[in-house]
């Protein structure tokens, strides 16, 4: 009992250097620990925005696919933007495909009409606005022509990066759709 006692009354405690040697070490510790999390919460961050940038052009696609397979014909065409007139084949339903500015980017819109104003914004994060090419029917990506095709088609080459500073987030999609219910030969 006596010895109990002593000992509540020894009441001595850390030193000041022993503690400020704990709050240092803890310091290195908790500053590993931040900058791994850090570090995941960037990745994440960069990889959802991949992921989203290509979920939105592989639906783009998909809508502009069945446009084009719906089109007769293309009745304007640049880089920029393509009109197709879809059934019924006489030039009152058309749709119209293009890219505009978006800050630094471009976005891939579709509107009704032979205009590309007051569209639907299908994907974003477009590196070039320039990635329509209309192939007529009987012609190829190469020069001179090495087949033989019977509607026309247009080939579409995107690439998408919605981090710029980083190029593995880079996504590249070249296609060609064909106008199914074009002229054939």
């Amino acid at each position: 009992m006596d010895r109990i006692a002593q000992l509540r009354h020894d009441e001595a405690g850390f030193s000041l250097i022993e503690l400020l040697a704990v709050m240092v070490i803890l310091g290195l510790v908790m500053t590993g620990i931040i900058s791994l999390y850090l570090s995941g919460t960037n990745s994440q961050a960069r990889l959802t925005a991949s992921f989203q940038a290509q979920s939105g052009l592989h639906l783009g696609l998909d809508k502009m696919r069945k446009d084009v397979h719906l089109a007769c014909s293309q009745t304007a065409q640049s880089a920029t933007s393509v009109t197709l007139s879809e059934a019924p084949c006489d030039g009152t339903a058309l749709v119209t495909w293009c890219t505009q500015a978006n800050g630094s980017f471009y976005s891939l819109y579709r509107a009704s009409g032979s205009s590309c104003s007051g569209g639907y914004d299908w994907s974003d994060y477009l590196t070039s606005g320039s990635i329509f090419s209309y192939l007529a029917q009987n012609q190829t990506n190469t020069t001179p022509a090495t087949g033989s095709y019977a509607l026309p088609r247009l080939h579409v080459d995107i690439t998408i990066n919605p981090t710029p500073t980083s190029g593995s987030t880079s996504y590249h999609v070249t296609d060609d759709l064909v106008l199914l219910n074009g002229l054939r030969q």
